[in-house]
C-alpha cells in the first residue's frame, strides 16, 4: 500500500512539473493612479510579457536578450542575468522532473515484480532517483530568490526598481506588487510531494 501511494505521488510530482514549465515564474503589476488599469510584466523562461490594461491594452512579448522596455517596470535595457536565473531554475526543474519520471518507473518495476524476483539493488537505485529528483527540485525552487540582484545588475543603476524587486523577491508598496508566479508555487509542491513519495518508498516493505 505504502508504494503504492509512493506511485501515486511521483506521477503528481511530474503533474506538478508540468504545471511550473507552463506558468510564469515571476510577476509585477503597477496599478494606475485612477481605475482598475495597471501595468503587468510576466516573466517567464525565455521572455517576459510586457501587459498594459489600460486604453491602449497592449500587450508585448520581450525576450531577455533584447533592448526592451515596460514602463513604468522595465526601463530600455538587457535582462541578461535574470535570463540566467531563469535558465538555471528551468535547468534544474528539467532535470528534477526527469528524476521523477525515472523514481516512478523504477517503483513500478519493484510493485509489478514477482517476489521471488525482487532485488534490494531496484529499491535502492529507486530511493537515489528520489533524493536526486528531490534536490533538484528544491534547486530550483530556491534558485529564484537569486531575482532581486539580478534585477539590480540588469537596473543600469536606475532607481525604478529600488527597494522593490531590486532589494526583495516579494512585497508590495502603495500601487506597486510583486512576487514569484504559479511555476514557482507548483515547484514548491513539486519539491513535498517528491519527498513524501521518497519516504513512503523507503518505508514500503518490497
Amino acid at each position: 500500500m505504502k508504494l503504492k501511494i509512493g506511485i501515486f505521488l511521483s506521477l503528481t510530482v511530474l503533474a506538478a512539473c508540468i504545471v511550473g514549465f507552463a506558468l510564469p515564474w515571476y510577476d509585477i503589476r503597477v496599478d494606475h493612479v485612477f481605475g482598475d488599469d495597471q501595468n503587468k510584466a510576466t516573466f517567464k523562461w525565455q521572455n517576459y510579457v510586457c501587459e498594459d490594461t489600460g486604453d491602449s491594452d497592449s500587450k508585448t512579448t520581450i525576450k531577455y536578450t533584447e533592448n526592451g522596455s515596460c514602463l513604468p517596470i522595465i526601463t530600455l535595457n538587457k535582462l541578461s542575468e535574470v535570463a540566467k536565473i531563469m535558465n538555471t531554475c528551468l535547468s534544474f526543474l528539467t532535470i528534477g522532473a526527469a528524476l521523477a519520471l525515472g523514481t516512478a518507473l523504477l517503483q513500478l518495476v519493484i510493485f509489478l515484480s514477482p517476489k521471488l524476483c525482487r532485488s534490494c539493488v531496484w529499491k535502492l537505485l529507486c530511493i537515489g532517483c528520489s533524493i536526486a529528483s528531490i534536490v533538484t527540485l528544491f534547486i530550483s525552487f530556491f534558485t529564484i530568490f537569486g531575482l532581486p540582484k539580478a534585477f539590480d545588475d540588469d537596473s543600469n543603476g536606475i532607481n525604478i526598481c529600488q527597494d522593490r524587486w531590486c532589494d526583495k523577491i516579494y512585497g508590495s508598496d502603495d500601487d506597486t506588487k510583486w512576487m514569484p508566479g504559479g511555476g514557482w508555487f507548483a515547484t514548491l509542491v513539486a519539491c513535498f510531494l517528491a519527498l513524501c513519495s521518497g519516504i513512503f518508498t523507503l518505508a514500503s516493505h518490497r
